[in-house]
């Protein structure tokens, strides 16, 4: 275990290096300020009594396509693209500069394989909820606390309203608190962000990759097959990725099927490095 935690620890200091992990989380800082200012620039002087929820404003919130979609709408079209930058490619990357060779003989093959997987999660994690956080934070400053408005403009007591809150992931802690509602949501996309960051980098575990933009594909059409799913087959509840991924999203929603799709994952990405590495060992 101590080499475990010894070799992990080692890929984090690597991979926050490379300029994929920095240019990711420079973007979607630079890109929750800029919402940020937009949203100060636009409501600034709306009474508190008419102020919308100020974590419905936040870039992640799926509520705020009623007001403003540009931003949103551009976060999930390049997100599939996005996941993959901070982490992804650093098992590449290690192949053609023969690092993966020296740090398979200084910490075994298993414990290089497992450190790689933990470290891809942790650091796409990080890098997919720091910025956000920082975003509730400045929204818990800017805005008054006690603004309870919806984008949608609908009354607090409308029957819809009341409805499509009931649709909302985990509804009762928006109840509870839509501030701790939006931190946690925030904490399940960066973890949602880390297995996919992990699946990529099985991917390139288990095929020779000869040109590092195919590292691209897997994560987008896994997420693409999620968008289609529901359109070919007939289902209950949407099963579009973003309506997962969004806060405050008021559509119907299986929370067994995400569930069962991230345990997925994580069992062929957990079973893929194994078994690149026992394939490696037996070379």
């Amino acid at each position: 275990m101590p080499v475990f935690f010894k070799a992990a620890a080692c890929q984090c200091r690597f991979i926050l290096k490379q300029k994929g992990c920095l240019f990711t989380f420079a973007l979607l800082l630079a890109w929750v300020l800029i919402n940020f200012v937009g949203n100060v620039l636009t409501f600034q002087g709306m009474d508190a009594a008419e102020m919308y929820q100020p974590m419905k404003l936040l870039l992640l919130s799926y509520n705020r396509i009623n007001y403003n979609a540009d931003f949103t709408l551009l976060l999930v079209q390049l997100y599939p693209f996005l996941v993959v930058c901070p982490a992804a490619f650093s098992l590449v990357k290690e192949r053609q500069t023969g690092q993966e060779v020296l740090m398979s003989a200084r910490l075994g093959r298993f414990p290089y394989f497992m450190g790689k997987l933990a470290a891809v999660m942790a650091v796409t994690a990080a890098v997919f909820t720091l910025p956000f956080l920082i975003e509730i934070l400045l929204n818990c400053i800017a805005f008054p606390l006690n603004a309870q408005g919806d984008l949608t403009n609908w009354d607090a007591y409308d029957p819809d309203y009341v409805a499509s809150v009931k649709h909302y992931l985990c509804y009762p802690l928006y109840l509870f608190s839509p501030y701790l509602y939006a931190v946690c949501g925030t904490l399940l996309f960066g973890l949602m962000s880390g297995v996919l960051g992990c699946f990529v980098v099985t991917f390139s575990a288990l095929f020779p990759i000869k040109y590092s933009v195919v590292l691209f594909l897997p994560a987008f059409l896994l997420l693409n097959a999620t968008v289609y799913f529901s359109q070919i087959q007939t289902v209950p509840f949407q099963s579009g990725w973003y309506h997962y991924f969004l806060l405050f999203d008021d559509t119907v929603k299986s929370p067994l099927y995400l569930i069962a799709g991230l345990l997925l994952l994580l069992i062929v990405s957990i079973a893929g490095c194994v078994w690149g590495g026992r394939q490696d060992c037996l070379r």
